[in-house]
Parts: C-alpha cells; structure tokens; sequence
C-alpha cells in the first residue's frame, strides 16, 4: 500500500512540475486552413504525456492534420470542452 501511495505521489509530482514548466506564451501551429493558438496554460490539467508521450515533454513538432485532430479535436469532443468546430481553432 505505502508503495502504490509513492507511485502515486511520484506521479502527480511530475506532473505538477512539467505543467510548472510549460511554456508561458502561446503556440501558434501554422495550418492551410488558418493557424491554430494553442495556449498550454489553459490545458494544465492535461497530462503532459497526453501530447508528447512518455518521458520528458518534448517539442511536438511539425503535426499532420490526422495527428492533431486526433489528440486536440477528439479530446474536446469527447471532454466536451474547448473549441470543437473548424473555425474555432482555425483563424485566417
């Protein structure tokens, strides 16, 4: 039990701590159908490892559409919070 509560405690630490370190300033995602903002403050209580995986976050990089609609458009769909139309992300 005391091993489960570390592991526990262990993981909201490091969860807590790369949201503390999470980028300030908004992203801008270049996109053809207009650019994405995507501000990390407003997703804190995303998991970091939801977008970049397991291990230290690491820039996503240059995302194809299929990838970002499927962590950013699935999610709030299903959450059913933030923008979940086209041209709620996308602003030309």
């Amino acid at each position: 039990m005391k091993r489960l509560m570390f592991a526990a405690l262990a993981i909201l630490f490091a969860v807590t701590v790369n949201a503390a370190n999470a980028p300030t300033e908004p992203k801008i995602l270049q996109a053809k159908q207009g650019n994405v903002t995507f501000k990390h403050v407003t997703h804190k209580a995303v998991a970091c490892e939801k977008c970049h995986g397991a291990g230290e976050p690491k820039a996503i990089g240059k995302m194809e559409k299929e990838k970002a609609h499927a962590l950013c458009h699935t999610c709030h769909k299903e959450n059913k919070k933030g923008p979940s139309k086209c041209a709620e992300c996308h602003k030309k």
